[in-house]
């Protein structure tokens, strides 16, 4: 498979009951509690992260993350803790920072190339796992 292949139907089958798994046990086997724009980015990351778009599925995964803050800061809903934690823990920093490098490439090298995902599969993957894991955790209150 190269960058712009599509992945089999076993690949796309098996991702998508990953990301589903990992959300339900993010949320105690019980469904995620989140916002419309929340649902909707991760309806949209759910689809990418099947597809294999690594570096979309952190961009969305952060993206999510953000959406949900928001709305729980605009309803006062949450403890900041919580608030601390997906802001300023060590993980979550590292999640801004590489959506960050994503979308401002504003380092001396870019953040990724056309060779990185056609010959980094692997670690772009294993990204984009961690980025979903952070994610499921602080949309269930877990951060």
């Amino acid at each position: 498979m190269t960058y712009v292949d599509p992945p089999s139907p076993r690949q796309w089958t098996d991702r998508i009951r990953w990301f589903d798994d990992r959300l339900r046990r993010a949320a105690d086997d019980r469904p995620l509690q989140v916002g419309s724009q929340t649902e909707a980015v991760l309806t949209e990351l759910r689809r990418v992260f099947a597809a294999g778009a690594w570096v979309t599925a952190v961009v969305l995964a952060q993206a999510a993350i953000d959406s949900e803050v928001s709305e729980r800061v605009e309803q006062a809903v949450g403890d900041g803790l919580y608030l601390n934690a997906v802001r300023f823990g060590r993980d979550y920093v590292w999640l801004r920072d590489r959506r960050n490098a994503y979308l401002h490439n504003d380092g001396p090298v870019p953040a990724v190339t056309a060779r990185d995902l056609a010959l980094e599969q692997p670690r772009l993957e294993k990204e984009a796992r961690r980025a979903v894991e952070l994610m499921a955790d602080a949309l269930a209150g877990k951060a």
